[in-house]
């Protein structure tokens, strides 16, 4: 029995990896729905030259990689030359992305959802100190750009799907316990480099 052939999406997804391949982490990327991803994926969707455009800009893939049908053929970076793997993907998001996805519009996010349940400031509050720790530790190791992406997609996708409170009262208490908290990590960060600076 002959095997299925891959398609364009399934092989950028194969080559972004475990995470960023992901049907929901993907769709969040390049800005399309879940559906699409799964026909794309698996046949059932052809490539337009927009979409090819859209996702060539969030992947830095070759658009004419994407449209030539053809899944066998060398996988290319924008320029159609150089040979795309996830190290491209990397590189191309780190230098490309950071303002783009902190300029991108609430339009693009799932509109008319309400909130149907409150959330514990303080709860969210530790678990933002947590996010906070991780982009400390991803500046230290020279990738704080990749995990701002990396956070500003998890935080699409949750917008998307669940929406955010909307009470006001719960955005001030959010606000001012997350600020204390960012502050105060700030704070130790601050410190430690001091202390590692003066030894």
């Amino acid at each position: 029995m002959k095997s299925k052939k891959r398609t364009q999406i399934a092989v950028l997804r194969h080559t972004l990896g475990s995470y960023e391949g992901q049907e929901e982490v993907f769709a969040a990327s390049v800005q399309c729905s879940v559906s699409w991803v799964k026909k794309a994926s698996s046949g059932l969707r052809t490539i337009t030259p927009k979409t090819a455009r859209q996702v060539s800009l969030a992947t830095g893939v070759s658009e004419k990689w994407l449209l030539v049908g053809d899944s066998d053929a060398p996988i290319l970076e924008r320029d159609d030359v150089t040979p795309y793997t996830r190290e491209s993907y990397e590189g191309w998001r780190r230098d490309n992305l950071t303002a783009s996805y902190s300029d991108q519009s609430e339009s693009s996010l799932q509109e008319g959802a309400t909130a149907t349940a409150t959330v514990d400031p303080r709860l969210v509050a530790a678990f933002a100190s947590e996010i906070t720790k991780s982009l400390f530790a991803a500046y230290e190791a020279g990738r704080v750009n990749t995990a701002i992406n990396d956070l500003w997609k998890f935080a699409k996708v949750m917008k998307s799907r669940y929406e955010a409170p909307n009470e006001l009262e719960l955005s001030v208490h959010f606000t001012r316990d997350v600020g204390r908290e960012m502050v105060e990590l700030s704070n130790i960060e601050l410190r430690n480099t001091t202390l590692r600076n003066d030894s």
